[in-house]
């Protein structure tokens, strides 16, 4: 197999990895909810934002000036599954997400010190906020235990580390860059599990059984 199509093996993973966090926050809210028709709406919009993100993780790097679509297309996704969340769910964000929003938004920064700001720099730092607000979501919810919250705070501060580390990957060594990869992949990773430990603490709270 060639590096290119492992590299965009990678990316798929990542792409996968991501869809199934963001659905198992939804499916958090979700139960939360009631199972009520407005959530289910909800549910099915976060499904196709899901897509979206997928496939446009699956597909760019995130530096080439040709692959704004997929950017464009995460964007979509990210903006169709945080909007109904924030507009339905009385969210008490952590202290830190600001903090952590702030980082990431400033990311574009360390783009310019190396020579490679442009328009993909500042889009790619709206995506990682977009999905840092889901991760804010997910950590507002209080029926969680005390490993599950560490777990989120963890993910979210990898998700801000790669934001900044990932705007010098035009100067990394394909070695490096799969190192960077391998933090954003962890950053996911973490995100997903402590979606699934949340949801379980949920239906073990709620006594639902099905």
């Amino acid at each position: 197999m060639s590096p290119l199509n492992e590299y965009l093996l990678v990316r798929a993973l990542i792409g996968a990895v991501a869809m199934t966090a963001v659905v198992f926050t939804g499916l958090t809210f979700f139960m939360l909810s009631g199972f009520s028709k407005r959530w289910k709406r909800i549910l099915l919009l976060q499904l196709a934002g899901a897509v979206l993100i997928a496939a446009g993780f699956s597909t760019t790097d995130f530096h080439v000036s040709g692959e704004i679509p997929p950017l464009l297309a995460i964007i979509a996704g990210a903006v169709i599954m945080t909007l109904p969340i924030l507009r339905n769910v009385p969210v008490t964000s952590p202290r830190t997400l600001a903090i952590k929003g702030a980082l990431i938004l400033t990311s574009p920064a360390a783009a310019y010190l190396s020579g490679g700001l442009g328009l993909i720099s500042v889009l790619r730092s709206f995506v990682l906020l977009s999905l840092l607000i889901l991760m804010g979501t997910l950590m507002s919810v209080r029926m969680k235990s005390h490993h599950t919250r560490f777990t989120l705070n963890t993910a979210s501060w990898l998700l801000v580390a790669y934001g900044w580390l990932g705007e010098f990957r035009h100067v990394l060594s394909p070695c490096a860059g799969y190192v960077l990869l391998l933090v954003y992949y962890a950053s996911l990773l973490l995100w997903l599990f402590g979606a699934m430990t949340t949801l379980l603490n949920l239906r073990g709270w709620l006594g639902w059984r099905a």
